[in-house]
């Protein structure tokens, strides 16, 4: 069995933001994430309210970025705004979602950690299965990419189900 990738996150520096940027610049990622200008990023640095993460691997190199949304609302329900990985599908990504989901729940002490993908991101949409966010039944909200309204699906871990599976459920979703 192939041993678990470890991941650790860490907050975004400026110097950083030449890899966010060139990560979302790929071709591939067009359709699925919004490109932010540098300054954008520059002021997510900086606010409260978001996490503007480094995903990084063992020796510390970046591997990939998360951006995490609600942190001072006192609502308890963190988004999972953006993830994005230099390397794809090499296992990367579920320790990533593992990592942020500790995150989430055990240094925000969110209650509810959600987020949104396009209908049509089957590959992203398995991931965060197997990361343990549900699918949430109701109308399907849109937004505008590409010039044309596209379905998202919102999908989300309660924090009791994070909790009741413990070590467990972590370790199921690394």
């Amino acid at each position: 069995m192939a041993e678990a990738v470890q991941v650790a996150l860490r907050p975004t520096a400026p110097e950083d933001l030449d890899f966010v940027l060139a990560l979302e610049a790929r071709e591939d990622y067009a359709a699925y994430i919004f490109r932010w200008p540098r300054e954008k990023h520059l002021v997510a640095l900086d606010d409260g309210d978001i996490r503007h993460l480094m995903i990084c691997g063992s020796e510390n190199e970046p591997l990939g970025y998360a951006l995490l949304a609600g942190a001072q609302r006192g609502a308890g329900s963190i988004e999972l705004l953006r993830i994005a990985l230099a390397r794809p599908g090499r296992g990367v990504g579920a320790a990533a979602l593992s990592a942020l989901s500790s995150y989430a729940f055990e240094k925000l002490a969110a209650q509810r950690f959600w987020l949104d993908v396009f209908e049509d991101n089957t590959r992203a949409r398995r991931a965060y299965l197997r990361a343990g966010f549900l699918e949430e039944a109701g109308r399907r909200p849109t937004l505008q990419r590409l010039g044309e309204q596209v379905p998202l699906v919102v999908m989300s871990i309660e924090r009791k189900a994070f909790l009741r599976g413990g070590p467990e459920f972590q370790a199921r979703h690394r």
